[in-house]
């Protein structure tokens, strides 16, 4: 039964378990079935808003990755070079000898670096949202 939402029309086959469990959550709160449905994706699908178009696209695709694809994600680390070069770049802006270069090296570490961080979380809310204990991703 297609579906209009801000005028898109869509069809949309769940699973009998699915379809029954957003009947039952419709009948308890008095409201359509298409309301329930469209809350429940509304809530999926997070809000990207104020990242960089780039890093707000490939979160938003981690949601098509399967289970395996999101642990490996949600574990993943930067090679230690990484945090040595961060910190020792770091030691030298502390004591105000940082070049330009280096402090455009600093930059780009550190956007690695809550990128790595964005991707971590993400996957661990996705894996979460399947049914996964993230109280320790690294187990």
């Amino acid at each position: 039964m297609p579906t209009t939402v801000n005028g898109q029309a869509i069809t949309l086959n769940l699973p009998d378990i699915l379809f029954q469990k957003a009947q039952r959550l419709a009948k308890t709160f008095h409201r359509p079935v298409e309301d329930v449905l469209v809350d429940a994706v509304a809530t999926a699908l997070p809000p990207l808003t104020g990242l960089p178009t780039e890093w707000a696209d490939e979160l938003a695709d981690l949601a098509f990755l399967n289970d395996s694809e999101l642990w490996q994600i949600a574990r993943s680390t930067l090679p230690a070079e990484h945090y040595e070069k961060v910190d020792a770049l770091l030691a030298l802006k502390q004591q105000d000898r940082l070049t330009a270069e280096e402090q455009q090296t600093l930059e780009h570490l550190l956007q690695e670096y809550q990128a790595l961080i964005l991707r971590r979380g993400q996957a661990a809310v996705l894996l979460q949202r399947r049914g996964y204990d993230m109280s320790n991703p690294q187990d």
